[in-house]
């Protein structure tokens, strides 16, 4: 469903979600209001803020982390930092009572 309202209205899925959800913030607002809102004729846009949202979609943090900090960058291959963390570990031998 998601891809064919995408495919419709000529955007992408993510766009689609996003304008979902500032259609249903319209509405709950609307209703706190005790407005009624309705579906204008067949070719009108139902409003440009659904359609042509002004409002920039936030990065993913993920996103903001990797900007500012970059790739992990490193020489050696993940086996053999994978061999030096299990290297670095100790056991003790001191009893643990709980």
């Amino acid at each position: 469903m998601l891809e064919e309202l995408a495919t419709k209205i000529g955007t992408s899925k993510s766009d689609v979600l996003r304008q979902a959800i500032t259609l249903m913030q319209i509405m709950v607002i609307a209703k706190e209001e005790t407005k009624k809102l309705g579906v204008p004729e067949a070719n009108q846009l139902i409003a440009n803020e659904i359609i042509f949202s002004s409002e920039q979609p936030k990065p993913h943090p993920l996103d903001t982390f990797m900007e500012r900090l970059g790739p992990w960058e490193d020489e050696r291959t993940a086996e053999e930092i994978v061999k030096e963390i299990y290297d670095s570990r100790t056991i003790s031998n001191n009893d643990i009572s709980l």
